[in-house]
């Protein structure tokens, strides 16, 4: 409850909240999680709810990009990481009775067309042509695994040719989203 409280009260939790790339999307999945979990599931499902507008709208572009994610030098991992967030979110929003995953903003985007950008270079059909200096087709494993759960048939169409992580893909062991490559690049 006290991190939860911070979350939401300090001027640190204020800026995360209010930051337009994955540090928004990974507060509002920690917020909603963190409410759920002490018992304030109101929270959760406004917290939910209101990374509709707040979140995918702004983040995700019509084509299914992630604009502020491709900015950076390891656009890869930070797309791939983003889409972490937004699933775990997702999967919350299960529990409080919100289907993120079927949100469509008013451009068309959603969390199925950002999965489906990221698939072409996922599958390997198709080179990341944004700047990654460490470019691991299988950090997208996991994603592509939650979309194609969440009911998209393209995604579970892609997962044959999905890219196994070392060790293993382990998505039937843990059906949650996993960062799966390193963020130290």
């Amino acid at each position: 409850t006290g991190y939860r409280d911070w979350l939401t009260d300090s001027a640190f939790g204020e800026e995360e909240g209010a930051a337009r790339n994955n540090h928004s999307t990974f507060y509002d999945m920690q917020l909603a999680a963190l409410a759920y979990a002490t018992g304030d599931k109101d929270l959760a499902r406004r917290t939910v709810l209101a990374a509709r507008g707040l979140r995918v709208d702004p983040q995700i572009a019509a084509d299914g990009s992630q604009p502020q994610e491709l900015t950076r030098t390891r656009s890869w991992h930070y797309s791939t990481f983003d889409l972490v967030a937004y699933t775990r979110l997702a999967a919350i929003g299960r529990h409080v009775g919100v289907n993120l995953w079927s949100y469509t903003g008013p451009d068309g985007q959603s969390l199925f067309k950002a999965v489906g950008y990221l698939l072409p270079a996922a599958t390997g059909a198709e080179p990341w042509s944004h700047p990654e200096l460490e470019f691991h087709r299988f950090a997208a494993t996991d994603v592509v695994h939650a979309a194609a759960d969440a009911g998209d048939r393209v995604a579970r169409a892609a997962v044959p040719g999905l890219e196994a992580p070392p060790g293993g893909d382990l998505w039937e062991l843990r059906p949650a989203a996993e960062q799966l490559d390193s963020i130290a690049g």
